[in-house]
């Protein structure tokens, strides 16, 4: 009943809003937004950015600012594509929600019903945990992000066995926490229930009914586009092309597109899956998946100062839910590795917007979209690029200072270097390799390389979650272990060192 009431409030407030509004007075009001773009452009240092607006079924604004390729001075233009990360949760989620259309799963019911091989932490949490709670974030896994972290990606069935071993730290349900593994873990269950893979049912349900034709499912596929972008970040203040270092494809962050393609995307979720006068999208599942299903902590949230006029930030499926200075915003941002995103749309004002960025930091294309809607919605203007930059600056010299206390030293391990070879292994997160090479250690994660740099007598630096590794001694004084500290509120990760076979 009070997800109804809420649907037919959200349906009153956008006729009251479509009475006063036109796409004429829209785009009106985007005028001087290039200023605005281009501004953050030079200040955050970014190469490229694409954005499109769509009100109700009617794109009224798409464009390109900068370059896709900074070093042959190509532009970026609507047509430009782009890794969207996490923003592909939402299509995730809506595969899911399809599958549930079709009765072949409920979503209600424990995820182990349809997916015999995903097994978690306990038998307790393996009987109760559904499909919607992986969708809303509530499993009590923390993210365990480097479960997965690999110089390539780790087969589909591998993950699916390995998460059975990272602990929780909270109880099943009772907070959010993000979580990427569920997600991927998702793609599998959509195989499984439909027998078709989640890139088959991607293609089939979303990118062609939607005419999504400049999108895909797997990273290595962005380069086929005949327009992409290269993804860039900063070096001594200039900006530098990158290189993608490993091929991915998976329910959590793999898919690319462009701005054009995603205001189909937007425009189906703003017409409660209509979409050139089709239903593409379960209606049902459009209007659960963008209400609150999960309460998150409420804003306003010193950690957030730059946001006193955002409230609460709930989870639907695969997307944010929050009231944007007073307007209901569903919204998820996507950031990886040389790439960001943002897809944002304001159901009762029939409003979508999405920026895609070829640098990894999502303020940028959050920043944007901000800008975009306090114009569209006529609200008071706010300087975000002002507010954030200076948040920017007071961490960064927060972290010099910290560095400036805890400066770098060079320390003399008390063994021989070589006692710090081996293979160090735990079942949930793989395989941790260290090797002598010149005197020097050298060590990798998954076939990945990481820093390894001696800290003190025990510990090590490593570009690792929690920023460093631990030697564990046995009883005469062996290494028998390697510890570190990857997740609050759960015990140290232990990779035992595997025994050398003579």
């Amino acid at each position: 009943m009070r997800k109804n009431l809420f649907a037919i409030l959200c349906c009153f407030a956008n006729t009251l809003f479509a009475q006063s509004t036109n796409p004429s007075v829209l785009v009106k009001r985007l005028s001087g937004i290039d200023a605005q773009i281009n501004r953050v452009m030079k200040d955050w240092k970014v190469a490229g950015i694409a954005v499109a607006v769509v009100y109700k079924s009617t794109v009224i604004f798409e464009k390109g600012y900068g370059y896709r390729d900074l070093e042959n001075k190509l532009p970026v233009s609507a047509h430009t594509v782009f890794p969207i990360a996490s923003c592909t949760k939402a299509f995730t989620a809506m595969l899911v929600g399809m599958a549930a259309e079709k009765k072949l799963l409920d979503i209600n019911r424990p995820v182990h019903q349809y997916f015999p091989a995903l097994e978690f932490y306990t038998p307790e949490m393996t009987k109760i945990i559904t499909v919607k709670d992986m969708m809303t974030h509530r499993t009590g896994l923390p993210r365990h992000d480097w479960a997965t972290d690999a110089r390539d990606q780790i087969p589909l069935d591998t993950m699916i066995h390995r998460i059975r071993y990272p602990e929780p730290s909270k109880g099943i349900r009772e907070e959010v926490q993000y979580n990427n593994l569920m997600y991927q873990s998702l793609g599998g269950l959509i195989a499984r229930v439909t027998g078709q893979s989640w890139s088959q049912q991607m293609q089939e349900l979303i990118f062609t009914p939607l005419e999504m034709t400049e999108s895909s499912t797997r990273s290595s596929d962005l380069f086929k586009n005949t327009e992409y972008s290269k993804g860039y970040f900063v070096r001594r203040d200039t900006i530098v092309a990158g290189s993608q270092d490993r091929e991915f494809e998976n329910g959590a962050g793999s898919i690319n597109a462009s701005v054009a393609d995603m205001s189909n995307w937007l425009v189906a979720w703003i017409n409660n899956g209509r979409f050139k006068g089709k239903q593409i999208l379960p209606k049902r599942f459009v209007i659960e998946a963008s209400i609150p299903q999960m309460s998150t902590p409420s804003r306003p949230n010193p950690a957030f100062p730059a946001y006193p006029d955002c409230y609460f930030g709930d989870v639907g499926y695969g997307w944010i839910i929050d009231s944007y200075r007073g307007h209901y915003h569903v919204q998820h941002s996507g950031d990886l590795p040389l790439y960001s995103s943002n897809t944002a749309f304001f159901p009762t004002d029939s409003i979508g917007i999405v920026v895609l960025v070829n640098k990894f930091n999502a303020t940028i294309p959050e920043m944007v979209s901000s800008y975009i809607a306090d114009r569209l919605l006529n609200l008071p203007k706010k300087d975000w690029n002002t507010l954030l930059l200076a948040l920017q600056k007071k961490r960064a010299a927060d972290e010099i200072r910290s560095a400036q206390l805890n400066p770098a030293i060079d320390h003399i391990m008390p063994r021989p270097l070589n006692d710090y070879t081996g293979t160090f292994t735990h079942p949930g997160y793989g395989v941790i390799k260290i090797i002598l090479s010149n005197q020097k250690l050298i060590a990798t994660h998954n076939d990945k390389p990481i820093a390894f740099l001696p800290k003190s007598s025990d510990r090590f630096k490593a570009n690792v979650p929690g920023g460093e590794l631990k030697i564990i001694s046995g009883n005469n004084g062996e290494i028998i272990a390697l510890s570190g500290s990857f997740e609050d509120d759960i015990k140290d990760i232990v990779f035992r060192k595997v025994p050398q076979t003579k």
